[in-house]
């Protein structure tokens, strides 16, 4: 729970507010909040705009808790007594940049209003005109077919960075756009999130093997495609967010996240084992490598930058996003090169650190265009960071009858470590604003 700061003293209720007024106010921060939610942010970010704007609507003493789907608000009346809302976001999985910077400022424009700090029936009106305007923002999402083209994109951008050859970037592609349309379909019959991912990483590792059977791509090339396809099902953007609620002491919306992580990892688990069951059954050949492939280091930031542009798109992102997204794919991209190449540190750590970096770049760059820096960083992650290339030598070494676990053991803890990094990031940023503030009030003070 995260009561504004109200400079020490005791918070006192919204003066002149009736009860009426408080629950018009709630009822507008509650809907902007579980849009937040289901746009992308964390809990501790939803929690930290609502609280700045009820501050602004006059409510010093509101209180908000956020956990899991689950959203409570409360804030006294002028005459003491207290009022409520709760309600629960539809989804944590979706993320859609543009739904939430236009919830974003809505609710700074709303606040902004003079209409919406009046007391009585003019202000409540204000504030129930720019509630429903919030609900049609929470109804609106980008087409299918923008998240789908740039999801292949991404697909595509991603298995350049592994190599192999231009017949397994093609078949990336091919791979994802099948997922993708598979996801379309399971969505709208609701199907449960377990089967779904199922269903979808059976459906890619059937198309690579179509394509191996046709003799288009060779089993090397099919299990890179398969790989870049599991990471994009996996969501790590609840490994972010997960980590990012344990710092900020939530651990029941870290549990909710991480369960939804395993949700995804079982039903990829359940693809997999139908896709080299599969294989086993058509006879195919299944080679090994013993080392890894590698790319220039100029290269990989190439396609650092268009993977996170791509990702810009999938997500729901304009124009205007396209320069911060490539930035911020070059930068990661950059980081990460340096310390494998030139310092030496393991993956591990040369992603998490890169992607402290991130998570630090993405909170200012955030501030400045009003996307949140979640799904900022996640586009530095997905150009740069995903480990693409452990996954398929896991892969390729389980084909081949090897031991893939311990690549998928290291690709879970470039993982976690992506996660860590970002939300370290992201602290570092709001406790280096926390002390410039103060730094500058202080100065203020003195003079």
């Amino acid at each position: 729970m995260h009561p504004p700061d109200s400079g020490g003293g005791v918070s006192e209720p919204a003066a002149g507010l009736s009860m009426t007024d408080v629950r018009s106010r709630l009822e507008f921060l509650s809907t902007v909040g579980h849009g937040l939610l289901e746009s992308g942010l964390t809990n501790g970010q939803a929690e930290r705009a609502l609280t700045d704007c009820g501050r602004r609507l006059r409510m010093e003493d509101l209180s908000i808790s956020a956990f899991g789907r689950m959203l409570i608000l409360e804030a006294s009346t002028g005459e003491g007594a207290t009022v409520s809302s709760s309600g629960a976001a539809r989804s944590l999985d979706a993320i859609d940049c543009t739904r939430s910077r236009e919830l974003g400022r809505l609710a700074r424009l709303t606040v902004q209003a003079e209409a919406a700090h009046r007391p009585g029936a003019s202000g409540r009106e204000h504030l129930a005109i720019a509630r429903q305007v919030a609900d049609r923002l929470r109804d609106t999402a980008t087409p299918w077919w923008i998240v789908a083209a740039g999801m292949t994109m991404l697909a595509f951008f991603i298995c350049m960075q592994v190599g192999v050859s231009w017949q397994a970037w093609v078949t990336a592609a091919l791979v994802q756009a099948a997922s993708s349309l598979l996801g379309l379909g399971t969505s709208r019959l609701l199907m449960p999130r377990l089967f779904a991912i199922a269903l979808q990483s059976t459906g890619a590792g059937v198309v690579a093997t179509l394509l191996v059977q046709g003799q288009f791509v060779g089993p090397v090339g099919a299990a890179a495609a398969i790989a870049v396809n599991w990471l994009l099902l996996l969501p790590l953007p609840q490994v972010i967010g997960a980590v990012t609620d344990a710092i900020d002491g939530d651990h029941l919306s870290a549990a909710t996240r991480v369960a939804s992580v395993a949700v995804a990892a079982f039903g990829i688990v359940i693809g997999g084992t139908l896709t080299f069951a599969l294989g086993e059954a058509l006879g195919m050949e299944h080679p090994r490598i013993e080392a890894l492939p590698a790319m220039p280091w100029y290269l990989v930031l190439v396609f650092s930058a268009l993977g996170a542009v791509a990702n810009s798109f999938a997500n729901g992102g304009r124009l205007d996003l396209v320069a911060p997204a490539a930035f911020l794919g070059i930068a990661t991209g950059a980081v990460n090169q340096a310390l494998l190449l030139w310092a030496g540190l393991p993956p591990v750590w040369a992603a998490s650190l890169a992607a402290a970096l991130l998570g630090l770049l993405s909170a200012r760059i955030a501030a400045r265009t009003g996307y949140p820096s979640q799904v900022l960083a996640l586009m530095g992650v997905t150009g740069a960071l995903l480990p693409g290339i452990p996954v398929f030598f896991g892969i390729v070494q389980q084909m081949g009858g090897a031991a893939g676990l311990p690549s998928f053991i290291t690709a879970g803890a470039v993982s976690l470590g992506i996660g860590t990094g970002v939300a370290l990031g992201g602290y570092l940023s709001r406790l280096w604003e926390r002390t410039t503030v103060g730094a500058s009030a202080s100065a203020a003070v003195s003079s």
